[in-house]
């Protein structure tokens, strides 16, 4: 028998945590005090793990009687002034698109956690699939601009997760993290995650003593404007899914639409997202003039087989979106560089990733997909040979 080898004691605090564990952990952290959710594989350990949890910081969390009745509690509960999250898989996830589409049109944030696992339907409820990225990022019908995100790793869904809330609350819109089975049910050690200031703080309207000067939609540069909390002196206004004035008042007015259009848009257009919408990575032996891109679970067998292939002599950058939408076309193409060759890895049958990406970016102008359906997932090899074939 091999005896491992003596090592020292890590510096720092050790965590053995899941990925869904590390979900709820990041939406507390970021300030939700409120879920509703119903049960679903291979989601309900975030249900499972928030419960007692919440109740620790003064939060509630309620199981409702299905998805719909999910989804519009915590719209409610929004509406009210707690920032709310729930979480589901791809059958609920279907189900909440009408309701996710209000909380655009009110401007009401949420957050919605997204365990994908293999579809359509039913379909592989114990397995993993990269599958959901369409209906997350295109589902809503109309124009209804909305954040996407997917964290990297266990660790990284406490990040990813808290920041979906400071976002969400900051724009006041819904933002879809998207999780999978293969990470959220995975039991990992991790370094203790950082504290990191980043809790969703919502703009907010103060009483006044003139009710009619309030517009709860008005036109600002940002494109956020104040959300008052009901019960506030001197507030009220309408907040319903038809489209409406600055002041919520219904409208069918051609102006109205246009501009309460452009206002949600620009809130996310607008917004400075920083370095944390995508991880880059260089090989140790240099970018290369090839670039991998991927995002959530097909991340980690990307980076061992960017360290393989480095171990063998080959130079490739990595990038693992984080921010799914909006699209950040500017920083894509300081991240790209030179590189002249792109191998976009998905775990999905029909590439949904790569069509996305050639839909918002400007590529290298010789573009592979590596994409395979669940439940196994992509291996390092399997990149590896992809890279190498550009060698010969």
């Amino acid at each position: 028998m091999r005896r491992l080898a003596d090592s020292a004691a890590p510096g720092s605090q050790r965590w053995s945590i899941t990925g869904n564990e590390a979900t709820g952990l990041g939406a507390i952290r970021g300030g939700v005090r409120f879920v509703a959710a119903y049960p679903i594989t291979p989601a309900t350990e975030v249900l499972e793990w928030m419960a007692p949890s919440l109740s620790r910081v003064g939060g509630v969390l309620v199981q409702a009687e299905d998805e719909l009745a999910s989804i519009n509690q915590i719209i409610g509960a929004s509406y009210g002034g707690t920032p709310s999250l729930t979480a589901t898989s791809g059958p609920g996830l279907s189900l909440m698109m009408e309701s996710l589409g209000l909380a655009v049109a009110a401007e009401i944030p949420i957050v919605v956690v997204d365990v994908m696992r293999g579809g359509p339907s039913t379909g592989i409820p114990t397995k993993s699939e990269q599958a959901d990225l369409n209906i997350a990022v295109y589902g809503l019908h109309g124009d209804a601009p909305h954040l996407v995100l997917a964290p990297a790793s266990v660790s990284d869904c406490v990040l990813t997760t808290q920041w979906a809330v400071h976002l969400a609350e900051a724009l006041q819109t819904p933002a879809i993290v998207l999780t999978d089975q293969a990470m959220g049910q995975s039991r990992a050690v991790i370094s203790r995650p950082a504290d990191v200031a980043c809790t969703g703080q919502r703009e907010v309207a103060r009483p006044t003593s003139d009710a009619s000067r309030y517009q709860r939609y008005a036109l600002t540069e940002s494109g956020v404007s104040p959300m008052a909390i009901p019960g506030t002196h001197g507030l009220a206004y309408t907040a319903d899914g038809l489209e409406h004035n600055e002041s919520g008042t219904p409208s069918s007015r051609a102006l109205d639409h246009q501009v309460q259009l452009d206002k949600r848009s620009r809130k996310l257009t607008g917004f400075n997202f920083g370095d944390w919408w995508a991880d880059v990575i260089d090989a140790p032996t240099g970018p290369g003039d090839i670039i991998i891109i991927t995002w959530g679970s097909s991340t980690g067998p990307a980076r061992e087989a960017l360290q393989r292939f480095s171990d063998s002599g080959g130079s490739a950058r990595l990038m693992s979106l984080r921010l799914i939408a909006p699209a950040q076309p500017a920083r894509m193409a300081d991240a790209i560089g030179s590189a002249t060759r792109a191998l976009v890895v998905e775990q999905s049958h029909s590439g949904q990733f790569y069509r996305m990406l050639r839909a918002f970016y400007e590529l290298p102008r010789e573009v592979r997909s590596l994409h395979q359906a669940g439940p196994l997932p992509i291996r390092p090899g399997q990149i590896i040979d992809q890279l190498n074939a550009w060698r010969t």
